[in-house]
C-alpha cells in the first residue's frame, strides 16, 4: 500500500495512563501522559468492512497509519484532537523496506 507524504497530515499523541500528583491538593489522579507525538494518515474502511465489524470487538474503532515506529507497541493509549483512545491492535510492518508503515487500531474511550 502506497502513501503520499501529504497523507500524513494529522497528529496523534501516544502514551499511557499514569498517576499524576496534583500540586495544589497533593492527591493523585490517573491521567493520560503523552510520550510521543507522530503524524498519521487516517485509514478509511469500506461500508462492507464496517458492516462486517458490527457486533465484534472492533465495532466503533478507527484505524490510523503511521511511519514504522517500534516504540508504539509499548504504549496503551492515544489521543487525537483531545479525544482519548485505547490501542486495541498494533500491526507493525516487519518487512525490510526503506519506508514502512504501521497500522494502529484505536477504540474511543467513553
Amino acid at each position: 500500500m502506497a502513501f503520499s507524504p501529504s497523507d500524513f497530515n494529522k497528529k496523534v499523541k501516544f502514551g499511557s495512563v499514569e498517576e499524576v500528583k496534583n500540586p495544589h491538593t497533593g492527591s493523585t489522579v490517573k491521567k493520560f501522559v503523552p510520550k510521543v507525538s507522530l503524524w498519521f494518515a487516517p485509514k478509511t474502511r469500506t461500508l462492507n468492512q464496517q458492516y462486517k465489524l458490527i457486533g465484534t470487538d472492533l465495532d466503533n474503532t478507527r484505524v490510523i497509519v503511521i511511519r514504522h515506529n517500534p516504540n508504539v507497541e509499548t504504549y496503551t493509549r492515544a489521543q487525537i484532537a483531545g479525544v482519548d483512545y485505547e490501542i486495541t491492535s498494533y500491526s507493525p510492518d516487519e518487512g525490510n523496506h526503506y519506508i514502512s508503515y504501521d497500522f494502529v487500531t484505536l477504540k474511543r474511550r467513553s
